[in-house]
Order: structure tokens, then sequence, then C-alpha cells
């Protein structure tokens, strides 16, 4: 009997001290949000991811120029109506001392001027329809533009559902593979065809600059599929490897969460999911 007693103790003791490791195991959430505009999404619902994982430090997909000083928010700033933005201004006045920092690519925009690109790239895109239904894409490019086509409906159909749904293993894939063929297969398509060194348009540098739609797409897929994404990943690690026993929570656009996870994954980080 006493020998079962002792047991028992010592088997609570072990699962108490467990909980109590894990309890200080330094945790990190990349939540994929919808800035806006959509149905099942809104502040209400990041609000509640935010007070479920109860972070130390929130990170967002901002620059440091919208911040009036350390962890306050400027009060007017484009994309301070976005549903992150209201869910943790909402969340700072029940939890003051939470940290806001921001996670985005320091001088995006003007890293993008000097490339000469803009934001999007919509136009290009047009081109390849028009050389779609001249017949001058190969078998293979049609498959490629076939798939980007139905990624990209997928995704479309992803951005309607709950936060869960799109923080989920399959929506994942499914956006990595849509990157996989918006940045890379489209590319080679590109440069493959050299219409698109014959079109041109005035570059972000300056109105007297033009670049041709070949350089543009280049430039822009490599910047919008790569450079920026690791950029917000490495202010992650960093963030993390400076606060290495805080629990810290990326509030990003879905599209990006994929390559922020495989990043941080790659060195070394293991991220949470807030459902699980």
């Amino acid at each position: 009997m006493n020998r079962l007693l002792f047991s028992f103790w010592a088997l609570l003791f072990v699962s108490c001290a467990t909980f109590k490791s894990n309890s200080n195991k330094p945790s990190v959430v990349i939540l994929g949000t919808i800035h806006s505009g959509a149905n099942k999404i809104n502040s209400d619902s990041i609000y509640k991811v935010l007070s479920d994982f109860e972070p130390d430090i929130i990170l967002l997909e901002l620059e440091r120029n919208v911040f009036e000083k350390e962890n306050i928010l400027k009060k007017d700033f484009d994309g301070r109506s976005s549903n992150e933005i209201q869910a943790v201004l909402a969340y700072q006045q029940q939890h003051p001392n939470v940290a806001i920092k921001p996670a985005e690519l320091e001088g995006r925009n003007i890293y993008r001027k000097n490339l000469g690109i803009y934001s999007e790239a919509g136009f290009v895109f047009k081109k390849i329809d028009e050389l779609q239904s001249l017949g001058k894409l190969s078998q293979q490019e049609q498959s490629d533009y076939s798939l980007l086509d139905k990624y990209w409906m997928m995704t479309e159909d992803i951005a309607r559902q709950d936060l869960k749904t799109i923080n989920s293993m399959q929506s994942d894939r499914i956006v990595d593979s849509l990157m996989f063929y918006q940045y890379n297969k489209t590319k080679e398509i590109i440069n493959n065809h050299d219409e698109f060194n014959n079109y041109k348009l005035v570059s972000s540098r300056a109105q007297t600059d033009t670049i041709t739609f070949r350089e543009y797409y280049n430039n822009w897929a490599d910047f919008e599929g790569s450079f920026r994404n690791e950029a917000i990943a490495k202010n992650v690690l960093k963030y993390h490897k400076e606060n290495p026993a805080k629990k810290i929570i990326l509030l990003t656009g879905f599209k990006h969460r994929f390559y922020v996870k495989k990043y941080l994954a790659k060195q070394g980080l293991s991220t949470l999911e807030y459902y699980k």
C-alpha cells in the first residue's frame, strides 16, 4: 500500500513538473488573416485568438513609421481600420502591458520604387492571357498557367472561410502551390517569350523611366515572392531571439503565412497553431 501511494505521488510530481516545464516553453504563432472584406473573419474572431493565446508580444505587418512611439500606433494611417489592427487595439485596452511591434520589411515601398515596380502585376497576366488566346503558349506553359488559375481559385475560396481553415495545413499547401506557379512558373513563361521584352510601362522610379514587362515581372516576383516574406520571417526570428521566454504572435495576411513558417522551421524554430 505504501509503495503504491509513493508511486502515485511520484507520478503526480512528475506530471506537475512536466506541465510547469511546458507552460514555460517559449511559443510562436503565425496567424494568417484577411485584412478586410471577409464575411467569416473580422476583428472579433482575431481578438478571440489573442485572448486565448495571451501573447506577450504582438507582431504586425506594419513598418515603424505608423507607430507614434513604442507600442503605440498612430491615430491615423492607411490600414488602421483593418481586422488585425482593430483587434489589437481592443486587446491592448484590456492588456496594456502587451508589446506591439512592427514586423514588415522596413522601407517596403522604397524597395519597390528602386526596383521600378508597384504592388501588383495584373497587367502582365493580361498579356499572358492574350498570348494564350492566340495559341502562342507551349503545351507545358498552358498546363502551368492552367494550374496557376486552379490554385488561384482555390486560394480565393480559402479567403472566404474562417480563421481555422485559412490557418490549416491544407490551406498552407494550396497557398504554397499558388506561390510556386505565380512566382516561378509564370516567370518562366515570361522569360521564354520575347513579347515581354518589347512591352514597356512607366516604372515607379520616375515618370521618365520605363521598364519592360519582363524586367518588371522578374523584379516583382523576386521581391514579393521571397525577399519581402523572408524579411518578415527574419523579424519574427529576431524578436524571438531577443525574447526567448515570451509568447509571440505574428498577425499577417494568410498568403505570407506558409513562407514565414517554412523559413522559421529551417532556422530550427517550430511554430504553434492557435487551435491546438
